[in-house]
């Protein structure tokens, strides 16, 4: 039976477990981190394809040769990966022609090894981008037969379907994680760089990192909370069942406030819709041009902390029916729906992700801080729209939504 002292004592446990991790994180001075710092950690091509890429490289600054490419082969214990280590060759943003998605070929894939065999490894690498259309069947499709295809994600998602089509994972390609085969590889990386302290010391900052986007301890700890969790399963299961309920609660609060003030302040020129609410995992908030033809508009996603940019909140103008057209042509696209797309940078410390547990904490607690959130979040609505709003609305009255040749 499950009773309220049974769940006093595992959460009890649990905080003691996560309070001592902060305290040596703390001690250790691993709250700095060069990446977080320098805004650095959401990028996937700057910071993690280009630093995977460094590191798996046997030409690379690290002056290990091959080492570091052998420990990551052994840690993804694929027998079909059949590299030759002596003359593999790496390359980031590895262009392989054209994108045609009616024959899928093309594009460019984020980390290619090869050697002078011809056997090749593609990693696609997403932590935040969403999925391109048909993209994992182009890649699959080059060099059919000999390049073997990996999709690397924060915890081992599996592609779209719209990017996978009827290919099988295990099969013809294979998901990996950061989580898991890229935190086992970052540590043996570190062991062999033992005696090179700058090199060791940059890889554990960036593992630091690795551990702050996927939500997981030092062994130690992760080991701690586990033996803790696992003998209390059915309050564990308990806690889990029921957290969704009351995170939605107060992110559903914080939404409803941005969108109360964003009436307040936008009424003149903007009409504000809700949309969906935090329990849907594209939550968001409509902000439509009054006047005109609304076949396009801004929106203000995710409060529920899932969905596209990992569920960071981000405002961008999002077009209903996906088509092409002339504003389309000329901005920055996301994906099909959306465009010219800004995430918010954090707020007093704390991410923009409202499924990170200390700015839900702090919502919770704190009156001062959500109050300052909004307040935030609202005045960064406002930017933006100053400088896209004239050209959509520019666009929009112009009634030329027509699809592009």
């Amino acid at each position: 039976m499950i009773t309220e002292d049974k769940l006093s004592n595992l959460l009890g446990h649990t905080k003691t477990i996560i309070d001592h991790q902060r305290e040596m994180k703390k001690a250790r001075g691993e709250n700095f981190n060069v990446f977080s710092v320098l805004s650095m950690e959401r990028s996937e091509n700057k910071t993690h394809s280009a630093f995977l890429a460094e590191l798996l490289n046997p030409k690379g600054t690290h002056l290990k040769g091959s080492s570091f490419l052998k420990l990551f082969l052994k840690v993804l214990k694929l027998n079909e990966l059949k590299l030759d280590i002596a003359t593999a060759q790496v390359q980031p943003e590895y262009y392989i022609g054209p994108r045609d998605d009616k024959v899928k070929t093309g594009g460019r894939i984020d980390i290619y090894i090869w050697d002078k065999n011809g056997n090749s490894i593609s990693i696609e690498n997403k932590i935040y981008a969403g999925d391109q259309d048909v993209q994992i069947e182009r890649y699959c499709n080059y060099r059919k037969g000999k390049n073997k295809v990996l999709y690397l994600t924060l915890k081992g998602a599996e592609p779209s379907a719209a990017s996978k089509g009827e290919l099988q994972n295990g099969t013809d390609f294979y998901t990996i994680s950061y989580r898991d085969q890229v935190q086992e590889w970052l540590d043996r990386c570190i062991k062999e760089s033992a005696e090179q302290p700058i090199l060791r010391e940059s890889i554990k900052q960036y593992k630091i990192l690795i551990q702050k986007l996927t939500s997981t301890m030092g062994k130690t700890h992760q080991k701690n909370l586990n033996d803790v969790m696992l003998k209390h399963i059915r309050e564990s299961a308990y806690i889990y069942e029921n957290f969704a309920k009351v995170s939605a609660t107060i992110k559903e609060g914080l939404r409803q406030s941005v969108f109360e003030k964003l009436k307040g302040r936008l009424i003149t020129n903007y009409s504000i819709v809700e949309g969906w609410d935090a329990n849907n995992r594209f939550s968001q908030i409509w902000i439509k041009l009054k006047g005109v033809d609304n076949k396009m508009f801004f929106g203000l996603e995710s409060f529920s902390g899932q969905g596209h940019k990992g569920g960071n909140l981000f405002i961008g103008v999002y077009v209903m029916n996906g088509k092409k057209n002339e504003y389309t042509a000329k901005n920055e696209r996301f994906t099909n729906t959306w465009y010219n797309v800004k995430e918010l940078p954090n707020y007093d410390g704390c991410a923009l992700n409202f499924s990170n547990a200390d700015t839900l904490q702090n919502l919770y607690t704190d009156s001062s801080f959500k109050e300052g959130l909004v307040e935030y979040i609202v005045s960064e609505v406002e930017a933006y729209l100053d400088q896209h709003a004239n050209q959509l609305r520019s666009f929009l009255a112009t009634d030329s939504l027509v699809t592009a040749d």
